[in-house]
C-alpha cells in the first residue's frame, strides 16, 4: 500500500459560507530519498543456499566493500554456506563483513540501507528483521516472484551509486501490526525478547502478548488444536466481524 499525501486548499467564494475544497494528491514518483549524511553501512540479504545467487552476491559485496567502502552486514548463516566459506579468493572480502544472527542480534540502529537479492520472499523476510522502522530497501529481482522487487541486477552498480548519492525515488509502504494474546495460568511468567506479560487484577490470569510488524499479510493458524478457531476482527477498536475456520 502506497502512502499518498493529500493537501487541502480552501478557496473563498463571494460569500464566506461558500467554500470550495481542492485536493492535490502528491505523485509518489516525486518522493525522493535524501540522506542527512552519507550512508556508511548496508545490509545484504540473500536466499540461503541458492546457488544461482552466489555470483551476484559476491560481485555485489566486492563492489560495496572495495569500490564504495561501505560496511557490509551479512547474516552469519549466509557465510556458513560452504560455497562461500570454502572460497579462498572471496575470504579477503568476508573478513571485512559484520555478521549477525536472526532473533539474537539487534542491528536496527547500525544499518543505513538494505539490499535484497532474490524474490518477493526475500524482501518480506528483510521487513521481518526490523520490528520498528525499516531502512530504505532496494530489491533486485533474482527470484521467482518480482512484484515487489523492481530492480534488474545487471545495472546494480549505477543503481547502488544513485542510492548512495541520494538520487533515487522512494515508495513508502504501510505495515500491519499484529498482537497475539495467549492465556497464561501462572501469575509469574517469563518475559521473552518479543513479549510481555499482562496480568488481570480481577481473575489473576495473565496474558502473554506477542507483537509483530509485517509487510504483506497475516496468517492465523490454529496449530495442533483439533478445534475450529474464532477470530474477531477489529478496526480502530470496533468489532467488524467474527470468522470461524480451521
Amino acid at each position: 500500500m502506497k502512502y499518498s499525501q493529500c493537501v487541502a486548499e480552501e478557496t473563498q467564494g463571494s460569500h464566506s459560507e461558500n467554500k470550495v475544497w481542492k485536493w492535490h494528491i502528491q505523485d509518489p514518483a516525486s518522493q525522493r530519498l535524501t540522506w542527512n549524511k552519507p550512508p556508511k553501512s548496508v545490509l545484504v540479504i540473500k536466499k540461503i543456499r541458492d546457488a544461482s545467487l552466489l555470483q551476484p552476491f559476491k560481485e555485489l559485496c566486492v563492489f560495496l566493500t572495495e569500490v564504495k567502502n561501505l560496511i557490509v552486514y551479512v547474516e552469519k548463516k549466509v557465510l556458513d554456506d560452504p560455497a562461500i566459506s570454502d572460497d579462498e579468493t572471496f575470504a579477503t572480502i568476508t573478513k571485512k563483513f559484520c555478521t549477525f544472527r536472526e532473533d539474537l542480534d539487534d542491528i536496527s540502529n547500525r544499518v543505513d540501507f538494505i539490499i535484497c537479492l532474490g524474490g518477493d520472499g526475500t524482501l518480506l523476510y528483510a521487513s521481518s528483521l526490523f520490528q520498528e522502522s525499516v531502512p530504505p530497501v532496494v530489491a533486485f529481482h533474482l527470484g521467482s516472484l518480482g512484484f515487489l522487487t523492481p530492480f534488474k541486477f545487471d545495472t546494480y552498480q549505477s543503481q547502488v551509486t544513485q542510492i548512495i548519492e541520494g538520487n533515487a525515488a522512494i515508495v513508502l509502504r504501510m505495515r500491519l501490526q499484529v498482537q497475539v494474546l495467549k492465556e497464561n495460568w501462572e501469575k509469574n511468567g517469563m518475559v521473552d525478547e518479543k513479549g510481555m506479560i499482562l496480568t488481570s487484577k480481577d481473575t489473576g490470569r495473565s496474558h502473554k502478548a506477542m507483537q509483530y510488524q509485517v509487510l504483506n499479510e497475516v496468517v492465523v493458524d490454529r496449530g495442533p488444536s483439533s478445534y475450529l478457531s474464532n477470530v474477531d476482527l477489529f478496526l480502530d477498536g470496533h468489532l467488524i466481524t467474527t470468522v470461524q475456520g480451521d
